[in-house]
């Protein structure tokens, strides 16, 4: 499993107004790699305070974060760090997850730890569409299909739900594709399913494109 871990190192003193905990920072950001699992980051920090801190409790934002601190107590002058974990799978572009602290310091009970992440898409499909009018001469449409990289992605079979579309993958340059589709008749609604079989970083994914002859909406 691939996993990426990420620690800013800054002066101390910058982010404490008052508070006993002093962050070096409260906002990542991260880039991912493709076929990447989790993601890793450390937010570190100091008790600038004269009195012990607890750290009572860590609230993620989603159930894909997981957030543990070094230890539950720090005394002043003690440096400790929140280790927060991010699972990858299912998403892609721009993610942003968070943090709630919660401690017993009376000048700053709560402290929210910001994550930005952005996430390569491996396979992009365009259009993820493709539709024909009912009464529209039958014609083969297609879209195309390009990996970010060629030598981790392999794109692999077609597979039609219904078996009145004729589909078919193309192959081009290393890493693009057409996917070519042709309707079984206009006359009438119809619709559709394209399930395009990848492997992305040695994990298998599935991708759904859409088909459909539509009628024209009513005015």
């Amino acid at each position: 499993m691939r996993v990426l871990a990420i620690v800013l190192l800054l002066p101390l003193g910058a982010l404490s107004a008052g508070a006993a905990l002093e962050w070096k920072t409260r906002d990542l950001q991260l880039k991912t790699e493709i076929g990447q699992e989790q993601a890793v980051a450390v937010y570190p920090f100091r008790n600038a305070g004269t009195h012990p801190v607890r750290i009572i409790a860590l609230d993620p934002s989603c159930s894909c974060v997981a957030a543990e601190p070094d230890r539950e107590v720090y005394a002043p002058g003690a440096t400790g760090e929140i280790r927060v974990d991010v699972a990858l799978a299912g998403y892609v572009g721009h993610l942003r997850r968070s943090v709630a602290v919660e401690t017993d310091d009376p000048d700053e009970k709560f402290t929210e730890l910001t994550l930005t992440l952005d996430i390569p898409e491996p396979v992009a499909i365009t259009p993820r569409f493709l539709f024909w009018a009912v009464g529209e001469p039958v014609a083969e449409k297609s879209l195309a299909i390009a990996t970010a990289d060629p030598a981790r992605i392999a794109i692999g079979a077609v597979e039609c739900d219904n078996p009145r579309f004729a589909a078919r993958l193309v192959a081009g340059p290393p890493g693009q594709y057409r996917l070519l589709v042709t309707p079984p008749d206009t006359g009438k609604p119809v619709d559709g399913t394209v399930r395009l079989h990848a492997v992305v970083g040695g994990r298998e994914q599935v991708y759904i494109i859409y088909l459909a002859v539509k009628a024209p909406a009513a005015s």
